[in-house]
């Protein structure tokens, strides 16, 4: 991944050690100096810099003062033992310490002061959650630039100021970084920022000298487990931003009530906030939603309601029931922070944000997105919304990242189980864990969810990302969508202690495009296993509703020549009616030869000895102008025999036909295995 130097003030304010030392507590060893600027990383020092050496997991910063003293950092701040390693080295022997007991608990008062307390003279607007942080910062940004404000924006994918990104390798700022940051934005015309802000960042003091004018809370779920280790933990560490004991509280809160942490989180702000704001999309609040969302083609319309009682339309270009949440909170911050509500609103109509719900289209006839869903409560949230979209079969490609909270991995994998058709797990970030002990775990979780919750048909495995996503695109079929989650924004894979280029976004589409430039498949859907007459009527409809989307069938061909192909079939064996008397089966299984007749299937073949099987051909062979649209089978053995003498040619499946298999016991198993084993031929299944 590509590295950049930081940006820094062009006009320095700076600060004496003695002065930070009175400040901080801390005490002044060696020689006052000047200090224009703070870092944590050795490789990033300039001249005139306070270098952090902090105590670590494995080894002490203070072994890397040597390397920032030679690039021209004047002073280290640390503790004892950083003391003695830079007396030890005759490169930093003589070098100015502060030296603190504790010294990150000071690092953020320190850092700020050296850049001159920049977040005093900015709007800070602080946003924190588990999920949702990106998207309202990115929706708050375009309401506050609605309103005339000069916008600094720092977040997960990317730092902007006044809508153009900064170059930056940090996703999540330490105190020096921030600071620094801040300072920038300030030079170069900046009155407002909007932070995301993570519990990490709270926790570890990554914000402390930091002014928040305004705190928002998006919702809270399971994640970060394994530094927080208990959920009441995790929601402390959050609200260390509205509680008026933390020394970084917001002067006001606009909260998320739509959940109970969120409620519990607007008690904590009622006792300190000198404003507080509550937002909800399910029930009442200062800010609510009035009656139902209109969706269209990824725009959703609502009328919501202010604290002032007033009613607005609210347009949010961007799908799913979360996201209106995630709009009536940047609303509600912009408000807040002085922007009138109508202008707020208006900000919205276009935003986009990167690796949220992305689409990627190359021409496809199915949908194609990518998300940065790595959480349970996100997984099924994302998945949720692309049912609601889409009345055809959904594949889902996630994993788990690896040095993380190992306790939501199974969890990650039962929700893609209850809400996708095909899940298909893959390595995300392995870090230095074992990639296939993480891909267990998921995999795990999944395949533990009862039949009775369970959407999916198929459960795979694969280790190599970008041939999960591969996979994924080669199977879906018309109407269909393939969501690749986990990643979103990213354009890395840790692997093993390194980051490789990898891009979901541009993995996804170079599928897309080679799918398209391939011959065309097979296209067989597959009934479930003992078939109701009833599920394979729906599946028959279903495969020719995709015909017609698809051209497909001779009835949808603008050529009627039947030896070009792309026909429709439909084979059928006995259907499962249990406790329907025999006649009874007969009638219903003669209908659905009819049925296949009347929808246009070009071909309908039956294949069984039973009277039923036979009363489904003869239905077939009735309803038909000629009788050439229905084929019989006595046996199975008796079609492949068959399918093995016709394969080629028109009188067996192609490609770019659509078959149907229903009934008939091993029929479809038979049939995808010789389709599977024929030359030049791709098949493509879909299990209903």
């Amino acid at each position: 991944m590509k590295q950049y130097l930081p940006v820094r003030p062009e006009h320095p304010v700076g600060a004496d050690l003695t002065a930070l030392a009175e400040l901080s507590g801390a005490t002044v060893i060696g020689g006052d100096r000047t200090v224009i600027g703070a870092t944590l990383r050795a490789q990033h020092a300039g001249a005139g810099d306070l270098f952090a050496a902090l105590p670590g997991a494995r080894v002490h910063g203070a072994r890397y003062a040597v390397e920032a003293v030679a690039a021209g950092a004047v002073a280290v701040l640390t503790d004892d033992e950083g003391l003695a390693i830079l007396r030890a080295d005759p490169a930093t022997a003589d070098v100015s310490v502060l030296l603190h007991p504790q010294p990150r608990s000071v690092l953020g008062v320190v850092s700020a002061r050296i850049y001159g307390d920049p977040s005093q003279r900015l709007t800070l607007l602080g946003i924190t959650g588990t999920s949702g942080k990106t998207t309202t910062a990115y929706l708050t940004e375009a309401a506050l630039r609605a309103g005339g404000r000069v916008v600094g924006l720092i977040g997960t994918v990317e730092i902007r100021i006044d809508g153009t990104p900064v170059p930056s390798s940090l996703t999540t700022p330490e105190a020096p970084d921030l600071q620094r940051m801040f300072a920038v934005m300030r030079e170069r015309g900046v009155d407002t920022v909007v932070m995301e802000v993570s519990s990490h960042a709270l926790a570890l003091g990554r914000v402390d000298g930091t002014r928040f004018a305004v705190g928002g809370f998006t919702n809270l779920s399971q994640d970060h487990l394994d530094f927080h280790h208990t959920m009441d933990e995790y929601f402390r560490a959050k609200a260390d931003l509205f509680d008026g004991a933390a020394p970084n509280h917001a002067a006001a809160a606009v909260i998320c009530v739509d959940d109970e942490w969120g409620e519990q989180m607007a008690q904590i702000a009622r006792g300190s906030a000198e404003r507080l704001a509550t937002v909800s999309v399910t029930g009442a609040a200062d800010w609510s939603t009035v009656g139902e969302v209109a969706a269209d083609a990824g725009l959703q319309t609502v009328a919501v309601r202010g604290p002032d009682g007033a009613e607005h339309v609210l347009a949010v270009p961007l799908p799913g029931a979360y996201n209106v949440a995630n709009a009536l909170l940047a609303v509600g911050l912009a408000t807040a922070a002085g922007v009138p509500t109508g202008t707020a609103i208006g900000g919205l109509a276009q935003v986009r944000v990167p690796g949220r719900v992305e689409q990627v289209d190359r021409g496809q006839d199915f949908l194609a997105v990518v998300d940065y869903a790595h959480k349970p409560a996100a997984v099924e949230a994302v998945l949720a919304t692309l049912a609601a979209q889409t009345s055809g079969s959904i594949a889902v490609v996630l994993g788990a990242g690896g040095d993380r909270d190992t306790e939501k991995r199974p969890l990650m994998g039962a929700a893609a189980a209850r809400a996708a058709d095909l899940v298909i797990i893959t390595d995300d970030n392995p870090r230095s864990e074992d990639s296939a002990s993480i891909r267990a775990a998921v995999r795990a979780g999944a395949e533990a969810v009862p039949a009775a919750g369970r959407r999916a048909a198929e459960i795979r495995e694969t280790g190599d990302r970008a041939a999960a996503i591969a996979e994924a695109v080669a199977w879906a079929g018309p109407g269909d969508v393939v969501l690749v989650a986990g990643k979103g924004h990213e354009t890395g894979q840790e692997i093993a202690g390194q980051v490789y280029p990898f891009d979901d976004r541009e993995v996804l589409a170079a599928a897309l495009t080679e799918r398209a430039a391939a011959p065309e498949p097979l296209i067989v859907y597959l009934a479930p296993p003992e078939a109701t007459v009833d599920q394979a009527t729906r599946l028959l409809r279903e495969m020719v509703t995709d015909a017609v989307d698809a051209g497909v069938g001779s009835a949808h061909r603008t050529d009627a020549d039947a030896s070009q192909g792309r026909r429709t079939w439909a084979f059928f064996g006995d259907l499962a009616d249990g406790g329907v008397d025999e006649n009874a089966r007969c009638v219903t299984h003669d209908l659905v030869g009819r049925r296949a007749v009347r929808l246009a299937v070009d071909q309908t073949v039956a294949v069984g000895d039973t009277r039923a099987v036979r009363a489904l051909y003869q239905g077939a062979i009735q309803e038909g102008s000629w009788g050439d649209e229905a084929g019989f089978f006595l046996t199975v053995d008796e079609l492949l025999a068959q399918q093995r003498a016709d394969a080629g040619t028109a009188a067996a499946p192609r490609a770019g036909d659509m078959v149907l298999i229903a009934g008939g016991g091993e029929l479809a198993h038979a049939l995808v295995d010789i389709w599977q084993r024929t030359a030049d031929l791709t098949v493509q299944v879909h299990n209903r």
